[in-house]
């Protein structure tokens, strides 16, 4: 599998960074909606950030499964596992969030499941974090040049 990366850095960490914080942003903007009185703007707000959102999960998710192919270390490898699952299941809670809304407003529903998935989304975090800090996950190179040394 090719090794994406844009000037030596690695493609994922950059994509990751809008579904990441647009996917919460809707999910604020909907309770905001909510509190205040539904707001037609914030729920408009809510909605499109959502989207772009969810477009972005879309570029973060290829450049992640290519990273995941990369890592020979099975331990490694099963703490990727867990984060791409846990990456899929708050995605899916968002499409279906999505799905529930009526003129860009979100139901009880919807806003649960926007909350679920941005609760799951600290999770994903932790995960990825470990895979970075922990063990070098295309931080470097091993003597053998694959990347994810430990």
């Amino acid at each position: 599998m090719p090794r994406l990366s844009v000037l030596g850095h690695p493609i994922h960490p950059i994509l990751q960074t809008m579904p990441s914080a647009l996917l919460p942003a809707s999910t604020t903007f909907d309770v905001l909606a909510r509190l205040g009185g539904d707001n037609e703007g914030l729920s408009k707000a809510a909605h499109y950030t959502l989207i772009f959102g969810l477009v972005g999960a879309a570029g973060a998710v290829a450049t992640g499964v290519l990273d995941y192919y990369e890592i020979e270390n099975r331990p490694v490898r099963r703490v990727a596992l867990y984060h791409g699952l846990i990456n899929a299941t708050l995605i899916g809670s968002y499409v279906l969030s999505l799905r529930r809304r009526k003129d860009y407003k979100a139901d009880g529903k919807a806003l649960a499941l926007s909350g679920f998935g941005a609760a799951l989304i600290g999770l994903s975090g932790y995960f990825g974090g470990e895979l970075v800090y922990e063990h070098g996950v295309r931080v470097g190179e091993d003597r053998n040049g694959i990347p994810g040394a430990s």
